[in-house]
């Protein structure tokens, strides 16, 4: 039996998922991330973690036909180009689990799998086309056309939160740039919205801003309707420019249901191209934590089957 495994590579753990030749999910299981000494050990802990599971599935390494990661930063064809939180720059992941296990490596930023996994399994089956974002303590995300990834000259595409405001206040963001979307779209954004309206840190997560909205808190109404408002702009400019099938919304931030998606998708109709107002649907993200393990995956699947005569 043919099999596929895609990566997920985070901060504090690496999930991975072993798929058939079928492309059915068989089984999926994580480990903690070494990033001690610059992440210098983290493709051996990959190595050993997919021996380990092969044998304890039967499995060959001759039957493993590729292997898909996604890592949290820019990534060319050919390195990692950047991945603070592991301590790489221009490290050679691809190359050095290649050559350690004989097998076809592809690897790509976190977000534009997570995106691949939602096209491919999630709550965009079925289209070719979608912008993908994720709102938790940043913003994140990843712009797919004809089912391939929009990557960019730089590896940069996809990269939402990083879209430039005009606002009335300064926020420095964490590339050093100042009113970056994430600065005021993200979960942390609107924790710090809210508390500017209220004039004290009275809250200190969104669950609360939305529940206090759901009792009618005229504050928390102003924080949520205020970071809608970025974020339907700077989607609305995104998704004009490329005009995908979906708009799907993954990240802490959609766990509000449609308290958030609902006033997000009315909200971008201000700001939508005619054409394309009232017929995007906006939609939550299926596959949570797994997305990007689904998308590693498809990104091996999509290209073998290019490959294929």
């Amino acid at each position: 039996m043919e099999t596929i495994i895609g990566v997920d590579i985070g901060g504090t753990a690496i999930k991975m998922a072993l798929f058939s030749e079928k492309q059915q999910l068989l089984d999926k299981w994580s480990i903690p991330t070494n990033s001690r000494n610059d992440g210098a050990m983290i493709p051996e802990t990959i190595i050993t973690s997919i021996k380990k599971k092969l044998n304890e599935e039967g499995l060959s390494l001759s039957a493993l036909k590729g292997i898909g990661i996604g890592v949290p930063g820019p990534v060319n064809e050919t390195v990692v180009k950047r991945a603070v939180n592991l301590g790489w720059i221009d490290f050679p992941l691809k190359q050095i689990i290649e050559a350690a296990l004989k097998v076809p490596v592809l690897v790509m930023n976190d977000a534009n799998a997570a995106a691949l996994g939602e096209l491919w399994q999630g709550a965009a089956s079925g289209c070719q086309s979608i912008v993908f974002a994720t709102i938790g303590t940043g913003v994140g995300g990843g712009v797919i056309i004809d089912g391939k990834v929009l990557n960019g000259t730089n590896a940069s595409a996809g990269e939402i939160g990083h879209i430039p405001l005009q606002t009335r206040e300064v926020r420095v963001c964490g590339c050093g740039n100042q009113n970056c979307l994430e600065c005021y779209g993200s979960a942390t954004g609107m924790i710090k919205t809210m508390n500017l309206i209220a004039g004290f840190e009275r809250v200190s997560g969104t669950k609360e801003i939305f529940d206090l909205a759901a009792q009618g808190d005229q504050q928390a109404k102003e924080a949520i309707d205020t970071t809608i408002d970025y974020l339907a702009q700077a989607f609305a400019g995104l998704i004009n420019a490329v005009d995908p099938e979906e708009l799907v919304i993954g990240g802490g931030v959609s766990e509000a249901g449609p308290a958030f998606l609902t006033p997000l998708q009315n909200a971008l109709q201000t700001y939508l191209f005619p054409e394309i107002r009232g017929k995007l649907p906006v939609r939550k993200a299926m596959l949570g934590n797994d997305a990007g393990v689904y998308g590693a995956a498809y990104q091996v699947i999509h290209a073998r089957g290019s490959e294929e005569p």
